[in-house]
């Protein structure tokens, strides 16, 4: 299992937290009061996509996922929030 840690910014936008395709992951912010979003893709997402909400502070997905995945930072947070990335790489 691979672990990574990303200090991410709202103004930082979509962040990569993987660089290939993932069996398992867990992601978990710091900030468990203020969500978060994700979103798979191949290559870096634009700035306007959505993704989806995560609102509870972690989020596991325990299927096999070929693309990368990529973190944004709620637009409420002031600061920095710290993302801690488990997974198990394809």
């Amino acid at each position: 299992m691979a672990t990574a840690n990303f200090l991410i910014a709202p103004e930082d936008g979509w962040i990569a937290v993987t660089s290939a395709g993932v069996d398992y992951i867990r992601i978990r912010s710091n900030t468990t009061n203020q969500p978060f979003f994700i979103t798979t893709d191949s290559t870096p997402p634009a700035a306007n996509v959505q993704g989806y909400k995560v609102d509870c502070g972690e989020i596991c997905i325990d299927s096999p996922v070929a693309d990368n995945f990529y973190v944004r930072a709620g637009d409420t947070v002031a600061g920095k929030s710290r993302f801690d990335v488990f997974f198990v790489a394809t």
